[in-house]
């Protein structure tokens, strides 16, 4: 585990994969607040939710445990988009301030997958 990578590429890994996992305890606590969003773009919301965070979960754990860590990154590479597209539609937004923040959190997003990328 983790034997054959130098120490910033070892720090990296497990820092995405923290990342990933933080986030995802994170929005199970707002989990009312996800499934509003959801239910506003017309989808299932805890169907969608769940895969979510299974696709989530599983990456992140992935990544971790340094097993599969391609596959692991490819699945928080594709939650990261769908995620992204769903939840931070700042093309949308009216509010200048909201849509701004959005639009952050999108290029935030973006710059997570380059990162993922470097894992693949």
């Amino acid at each position: 585990m983790y034997a054959d990578h130098s120490i910033p590429h070892a720090a990296g890994q497990i820092i995405v994969g923290v990342y990933f996992i933080w986030m995802g305890l994170k929005n199970i606590k707002l989990w009312g607040m996800n499934v509003n969003r959801i239910k506003a773009q017309g989808l299932p919301a805890v169907p969608c939710l769940l895969l979510g965070f299974t696709i989530q979960f599983t990456g992140a754990i992935l990544l971790l445990a340094d097993w599969h860590t391609s596959v692991g990154a490819i699945l928080l590479m594709i939650f990261t988009v769908l995620a992204s597209g769903l939840h931070h539609r700042f093309w949308q937004m009216e509010d200048p301030m909201i849509r701004t923040y959005h639009f952050l959190l999108m290029t935030n997003n973006m710059c997570i997958f380059g990162g993922l990328l470097l894992l693949v």
